[in-house]
Formats: structure tokens, sequence, C-alpha cells
């Protein structure tokens, strides 16, 4: 972030006078409602928003902690023990920062506006190593949280370990999280994907959730606190390794999230900084909760970077790697009559593609070269065949992974650059590309821009189907932060994309959802959740899951003619499109096996979703049921609603198609605004106030011959 205002405090004005527990001093720093503010005779300083203030400042013995998190809007601090929040290991010392008296001095406290919120910045010098350690805090304007972490400037090579991200304790309350991928691809039904987990904690019990690879196969990295009244919600911005410790010690709950096992080097040349993380409150009521972390994902994740839904058609689960021009052209047809927006060219568009079967797109990986025998007009020429039919035309890559058979050719990547963890692969026929070295990062990078800049797709979708936590020596990472520093790089490579090509939009796959975290989030549009795309109640417990954790329009699924779920001759083909409109909706069929009936109700259903997509577009969600799947006689409700209240979408899913009845209560509406409420298949159903739609609810009334997915729109006049 670049700092366009600061305000220097020179360590001699910080004399340790108490917290001011009332009033809120003077603003120093201001950017919409985020502020940092001061009062030059305290040791305190106070960054929030609106709807959150949290008070930073020295201890008794001198040291930096988090001291208050208080929401002025409901007037009630959540209960925050006061210490070290953040220890720093630098060499074979670990300490605290503290302003005098131990391993650290404070150097100077600043504040500083940035070109989207405001910073408060801690810099300490360690006495030992002569190194600078800086401690950052963002704010940005409308966000109940607070972003942070921690930088070591060196001026002599030391290693650096320990890498946390923030510490706290707090008042026991139950705890809530989420689980990742879990291994879960097509035919593994039990794998359990983004499932919803919340207990409270025994007496001297500990929980650590996390992930020692790609950071969503386990779980995903955020974390609630709930004490029914406020919420503790708390997470990394980070796509390796991590975790987040959650321990019980009487009534106090000790929670911190930190990156393990990773010792690192900082120089004079290179800077280390450590993972961003951040942590935030939020209140149980109409407004406060659902939207808290959405907004802090548009505004300080995203950096105001609009999340477009786009209606997708993908080549993947229908053609694998057998793609030509003809057939394409065909589907391109059909897509955009159909009202498709975005047509995705996926993997097999390469030399070498399919020489094990339909869906190998191992073979050839990493040639950068168009197979002209199956696209001999060129891909250039498919995107301008999209762009006339109006639709926007994408592109599948997976720039870190090479088949080994094309390693050492001219021009090609060089086996040198090839990850290993104690000498293998990973994999027998493919290698991932350490991005850590420059000559294979520059190829990468290179090899990217040459495609975008021949072919001028406006999507890639950008896959990785392979991790290596890598330890081999002369790529200028050492035996312990191969993957940390793999990953600083890869966030390099999209920021670089993301200059050179402002406009052209970023999915993010891994093998499904493997990599699905808050640090691509910021960097990535759109993200393909689970290669287990059907059935339809599997991909509602992914949504339901995720949506927890992450916008609903970054979330992306496919309808696809599945066995048990085809696409023609479903008996109830609304409930199956329906059951992926929470997010992004997504297709992938043959059209050469789609009648003009089957087409007819695509059309009808792609119409109905883009007229509920200004909502789903800056939408947060709220699960109003049990995660899908529900027992037969059962619903599974989300709610979604737009950032400004004004609108919401209702997805209704009822478990069979016999009779039933259920009144579902919306949540977060304006309580003074009069909606008008309309059902996707019953039409309008009236008017009501906002406060009497949350009190006596919406009932819905099934009947065998309705669809299993009932979707109700609220507008407000």
């Amino acid at each position: 972030m670049r700092a366009l205002f600061s305000l220097t405090v020179v360590v001699a004005a910080l004399v340790g006078a108490p917290v001011d527990a009332v009033a809120r001093p003077p603003a120093v720093a201001e950017f919409g409602d985020a502020f940092v503010a001061h009062d030059p005779n305290s040791d305190a300083w106070v960054i929030g928003s609106t709807d959150l203030e949290v008070t930073i400042g020295f201890d008794t013995s001198r040291t930096l902690s988090i001291q208050k998190l208080f929401n002025p809007t409901t007037g009630r601090a959540w209960d925050v023990t006061p210490g070290p929040e953040a220890p720093v290991a630098l060499g074979a010392s670990t300490f605290n920062l503290t302003a005098s008296g131990g391993s650290t001095s404070l150097a100077s406290a600043e504040a500083a506006t940035t070109d989207a919120g405001v910073l408060l910045t801690f810099t300490f010098d360690h006495h030992a190593s002569g190194a600078r350690v800086r401690r950052f805090y963002a704010s940005y304007p409308g966000s109940a949280t607070i972003e942070t972490w921690t930088r070591i400037d060196a001026t002599a090579p030391v290693d650096v370990s320990a890498l946390v991200g923030w510490r706290l304790t707090m008042a026991n309350a139950p705890v809530r999280w989420l689980g990742g991928l879990r291994g879960d691809a097509a035919g593994n039904e039990g794998a359990g994907a983004f499932e919803l987990a919340e207990r409270g904690l025994d007496a001297g019990e500990r929980i650590e959730i996390g992930s020692d690879r790609r950071s969503t196969e386990q779980f995903v990295p955020f974390v609630v606190v709930d004490d029914g009244r406020d919420e503790f919600f708390g997470g990394l911005m980070w796509s390796a390794a991590w975790r987040i410790a959650i321990e019980r010690a009487g009534d106090r709950l000790n929670v911190s999230a930190f990156v393990p096992d990773v010792t690192t080097a900082a120089t004079p040349a290179h800077a280390v900084d450590l993972p961003h993380t951040f942590f935030g409150v939020a209140a149980h009521s109409a407004s406060d909760e659902p939207g808290a972390l959405q907004r802090f994902v548009m505004n300080g994740v995203r950096h105001g970077r609009p999340l477009q839904p786009l209606v997708t058609y993908n080549t993947w689960f229908a053609y694998g790697v057998n793609v030509d021009e003809d057939a394409m052209v065909a589907e391109m047809d059909l897509a955009a009559s159909l009202g498709v927006e975005l047509f995705v060219l996926d993997a097999g568009w390469y030399v070498g593609a399919g020489q094990n079967g339909d869906f190998d797109f191992d073979s050839g990986l990493g040639s950068w070269t168009v197979d002209s025998g199956r696209f001999p007009s060129s891909l250039a020429s498919l995107a301008d065949y999209a762009h006339g039919l109006g639709m926007k035309f994408g592109l599948w890559v997976e720039p870190a992974r090479v088949a080994l058979s094309t390693v050492d050719r001219p021009g090609l990547a060089r086996q040198a650059w090839l990850a290993t963890e104690g000498g293998d692969f990973g994999q027998p026929s493919n290698a991932q590309i350490c991005l850590v070295h420059a000559d294979a990062y520059a190829w990468v990078y290179g090899k990217l821009a040459a495609l975008v800049d021949q072919v001028r797709p406006d999507y890639l979708k950008w896959d990785d189907n392979l991790w290596v936590n890598c330890d081999r020596t002369g790529h200028g990472h050492g035996p312990a932060d191969g993957a940390f520093r793999h990953v600083q790089a890869l966030y390099a490579m999209l920021t670089a994309l993301r200059l050179r090509y402002p406009d052209l939009t970023i999915e993010n796959v891994s093998g499904g959802g493997n990599r699905l975290d808050f640090g691509m989030l910021a960097l990535t549009d759109t993200a393909w959740m689970d290669d287990r795309t059907s059935p339809a109640d599997h991909v509602r417990h992914n949504l339901e899951g995720l949506t927890f954790a992450y916008p609903p329009a970054y979330l992306l699924s496919f309808l696809i003619d599945a066995d048990g779920e085809p696409i023609p001759a479903n008996d109830d083909l609304p409930f199956a499109i329906r059951s992926r409109m929470p997010g992004i909706l997504g297709l992938t069929y043959r059209a050469s096996e789609i009648d003009d009936a089957t087409a007819g109700i695509l059309r009808a259903e792609i119409a109905r979703y883009k007229g509920i997509r200004a909502t789903i577009a800056d939408a947060n969600a709220t699960l109003l049921s049990a995660q899908a799947p529900v027992d037969a006689d059962a619903w599974d409700v989300l709610q979604e609603i737009g950032a400004d209240r004004r609108s919401a979408v209702i997805f209704a899913f009822k478990g069979n198609a016999s009779d039933g009845r259920i009144v579902v209560r919306p949540r977060s509406l304006e309580a003074d605004a009069t909606y008008d409420v309309e059902s996707f298949d019953a039409g309008p159903l009236g008017s009501a106030r906002g406060e009497a739609l949350m009190a006596d609810g919406i009932e819905l009334n099934h009947t065998p011959a309705m669809s299993r997915a009932h979707v109700i729109v609220l507008t407000a006049r």
C-alpha cells in the first residue's frame, strides 16, 4: 500500500500514560470512516472504522499489545486479555516487541493514509542482530476488521522463524471453523469437502487446524469465536502451510494464527514480509454480522476490485482434452444463443495433450505451443469468434507444472528449475517449477505474457495440480523456506500480470479448491470449488460451507451432464441449475446432446440468473438451515443480501418432491424499508416492511408439480 500521508511520533513522546477507555483521541490519519487516532501524551493508538476500534499500545512491561477491541455502534468490547500478540524469532533469539528495556527498542510509531485505507506502523530496532522489525496494522473503510503483518529489514543476514500473525487471549466461547477440500474428487464421495464445524472446548483442550502444503487441502484458514452476542473472527491471507490454534485455559481461550516450520533469511537485499493476517469483531444484529467480513474482503483484500460472476461455459467435463476448432465453434454458437457470457477452453489446446486418453492433460504440459492440427486458425481467431458472438474468451493454463518429457528441450523449462522434496519430483511424469529460481520465474512469466499477447484472452483459468515443498539447493531459498518463497513469487507474478493486463480476469483452481484462501482471493477473481461438481446437493454443500468465509460471487461450479443428474431428460432441470446459482453459474455439455426443450429451459434459467446477478455480485451470504445435504423431507436455505441491503435472494431447496412447507425468516434487511417479494415460479407474492419479513417470515408451500428449488427475490422500493 502506498502511503499518501504520514505522521511519525518519536520515541520520546511515548511516555506511558494510561489508555483513555472512554473518549477516542484525535484522528491523525483518515480515509473514509477508517482512521488512526492518537493522543501525543499517551502510548496507546486506536485504529479502526465505524464498527470497530482497536487500541494498540504498550503494557506495564513496555511490550506492544492489543489492549481493547471495541464496537462503538453497540457500545460493547470483546473481552481480551492484553498481552504480547506477535513475538518474533531472529537467529537464536525469540522476543516480544518492547519499547525499551528488552531485546528491542522503539524507533518510531507512524500513522499513514494509503490509497486504500489507513496504516499504523511500529518500528523497532533489534539490538543483537541490528535488524529493524516493523509491525503493521491496516484498516479499511466500512470494515470491522484489522489486517496485520510483520516485516524484517536486516543490516546483515539473519534467520527469521516463528512466523506469528496474531495471538490473542479472550473469554471462552464456542468455536466455528470450515474444513477444506480434503482430497475430494470425482468418484471420492465420502471426502466431506468444506464441512462446517462448531463446538466448545473442554478445559485444557487444544484444537489446531491448518495445512502442511496447499492452503485449503484440509481446512480453510479462518476461525470464528461466537459468544452469542458478538463474534470474533480471524484468519490468514496465505496459500501454503499455516496453523490456527485454539487452546482453553480455565475460562479463557488462547487463539493464534501462524505459519509453522519455516526458517527464512532476511538480508540487506531482501526484507522478509510475514504472511498477512487479519482479525475483527462483528455483532449479531440486523446489519453487522453478515457483512463484516465481506466489507473487509472487498475493501481490504481486493482493494475495491469488483467481482463479476459471468455465466460461464467450460469444455473440460464434456470434452476433456479432445478439443478442436470445429467442435469449439459449434459450442460457442449454442452457448451464445443460451445467454452464456464467457467461453473457457480448458486443458488440451497445446501440443502433446491426450497421449494417454481423452482426459490426459499432463502430456505435453509445458510446451506452451498451440496444437495447430486441432486449431489451424489459431486460438486468437477462436477468441475473435467468441467476441463476435458477444462472449468473452478464456483459456486454461498451469504455469508452474511441466511434463518431464518437455524438460531441457530448446526454449523450454530446465531440469535445474524443478522443485524437489527429498530429491523427489512428487509425480512420475511431471514436475513443479520452483518460482523462487530467478531464471525459472522469468521463463514462466515470459511464456504467460507471450500467450496472452498472442491469443488476447479475457480470462485465464490458472490451475495448480502439484505441490512440492521444495528443499533443493541452488534456487535462491533455503532448505526450510522453499514453499514460503514460492508463494511469495507466485503473488509477485500475479501482481505483475494484473498490472500489465488490468482487465484480465483470473480463475483460481488447484485440483479443485486446494488453494482457496484469502491470499488468492486478493489476486484472482473466481475460484473453482471442487472437481466433483455434481450432484446438486454436493454443490450446494460446498457453496453453503464456503460462503461462511468467501463472497458468493467468487465461487464457481458447473452444471454437468452427470450420471443420475443428466441435463437432457432431467425431471427437474431448474433444480439442478438453481443449485449452482448462489455462486457463479457454470455449464458444461455437448451441444449435439441439447434438444430444443432443454435449450429453452437453460435459456430461461440463465435469464433468471442474470436478473439476480447484481445482488449476487456484491452479496454476503447467511445459511438459514443445516448445510446440505439434508434429510429427504427437510430444506436447506441460503440467503444472499446485497451490500446496501436493498435487495436479497433466498435460495430454498427441498430434499424431495413430496408436499412440504417452510417459513423462511430473512436476516439483515432494512427494518423500515418496504420490500417487494417475488418468486421465480409463482411471480409476485406481495410487499412488506423489512421488520415484518424478518419477524414473521415468508411461507413457502411446495407441491410435487413444482421445482424443488424455490428462489425468492426481495427488492426494496
